[in-house]
């Protein structure tokens, strides 16, 4: 992954992340956790899953029982974290590069990119899924997520970057729309492109408990958040 201007190494504290979604309540572990399990329903029965931007592992480590895994992050201190907190013999996390792992011939049933590219300048990010694309092994399937500022998450931005000792808008420099997702992903050599939406309104429903959250989550779903979910989902072959 290219360097970022934004210094995640020091500015965003070891496992800041996981320790949120190790709460196990409320409406922010509610959300990583719709998200990852999102994600996780998509991936049918991988063999081997990269995950790049993999943070503090909180993903590979709840949501990949069983599975050959690797997680790549740049940043040293969340890869160490991981690391001490979910690493394993099938769960292994790395800041090396993905022109590394193309080189020594690694190929992964499915790569996941969890809300990382709005992190990237676009031309960044084309060439991250680009590299990402190398990496599949046939019929292999990557999977996007993305803040979708077509939805009320510009207002859900302000309010959380308001609340947390994490700027999360000087962090978020492309900021993604479902023709703009879909046409990165065309321009990194991807034939199959699908995006639709996520995560709507359920996630604030875990201020009521996560009954009510996951209740809502299963409403959502089922009309597919009407095209307007806050989250941005893709999936892509070669």
């Amino acid at each position: 992954m290219e360097e970022a201007v934004y210094d995640y190494e020091t500015r965003i504290p070891a496992g800041f992340y996981d320790k949120v979604y190790r709460r196990k309540f409320g409406v922010r572990y509610c959300w990583h956790d719709l998200k990852f399990r999102t994600v996780a329903a998509l991936l049918g029965s991988p063999r081997r899953v990269l995950d790049i931007g993999c943070g503090p592992g909180t993903f590979i480590g709840n949501y990949l029982p069983g599975v050959e895994a690797l997680g790549i992050d740049i940043s040293a201190a969340q890869i160490e974290y991981a690391t001490r907190t979910y690493g394993s013999s099938a769960h292994r996390f790395s800041t090396g590069s993905l022109a590394r792992l193309s080189d020594g011939g690694e190929r992964f049933d499915a790569v996941t990119v969890v809300e990382l590219i709005e992190h990237l300048t676009p031309a960044a990010a084309i060439r991250l899924l680009s590299e990402a694309r190398a990496l599949l092994a046939p019929g292999g399937v990557l999977i996007v997520t993305t803040p979708n500022y077509r939805s009320l998450w510009p207002l859900i931005e302000l309010g959380v970057n308001a609340l947390s000792p994490v700027d999360y808008i000087e962090q978020h420099i492309n900021k993604y729309r479902r023709g703009l997702l879909a046409a990165h992903l065309s321009s990194a050599g991807y034939g199959d492109v699908s995006v639709r939406t996520a995560l709507g309104l359920a996630p604030f429903a875990a201020a009521f408990g996560l009954g009510a959250a996951n209740a809502l989550h299963a409403i959502e779903t089922g009309v597919n958040h009407f095209g307007v979910g806050n989250l941005l989902l893709a999936t892509a072959r070669p």
